[in-house]
């Protein structure tokens, strides 16, 4: 019996964000006084605290900045994908995004550095979800 993934709750802060995941498209909001970028959704601009964010698709290009290799999941529903590479992102744009990296090698001695591409891929019945994968997958850990 196959558990499902836990799901994301939606709401009217992030409904964007997951809106361009279902369009295979990483939206992320940038501040309209400082122009910095932000992500995770937020109310208010945690660098000048203006309340200006307006939603902006994402190059969704990046560097892997940290990664660990998850052999034993914390939900059921993952455990068909163990072992996989967890991964924190820095955006071409500046935020940190935190994904799986299918396909990355799972013994590798490090991934930092390493160029990455996010697809979207299904995690429910009606929602898809932001992974990364190596621009270079041949390329020597």
């Amino acid at each position: 019996m196959q558990v499902s993934k836990p799901q994301p709750r939606v709401n009217a802060f992030n409904r964007p964000f997951w809106a361009g995941c279902n369009e295979n498209r990483l939206m992320i909001q940038r501040c309209g006084a400082c122009g910095r970028y932000v992500f995770y959704p937020r109310v208010c601009c945690p660098f000048c605290q203006e309340d200006g964010l307006s939603w902006v698709e994402a190059s969704g290009r990046g560097k892997v900045i940290s990664h660990t290799t998850v052999r034993r999941t914390h939900h059921d529903g993952f455990n068909a994908d163990a072992p996989y590479v967890f991964a924190a992102i820095a955006l071409e744009e500046g935020p940190c995004m935190y994904a799986q990296m299918p396909g990355a090698p799972v013994d590798a001695d490090s991934l930092i550095g390493r160029s990455v591409h996010a697809q979207f891929v299904a995690h429910g019945p009606d929602l898809k979800i932001a992974v990364f994968h190596l621009d270079n997958p041949t390329q020597p850990a």
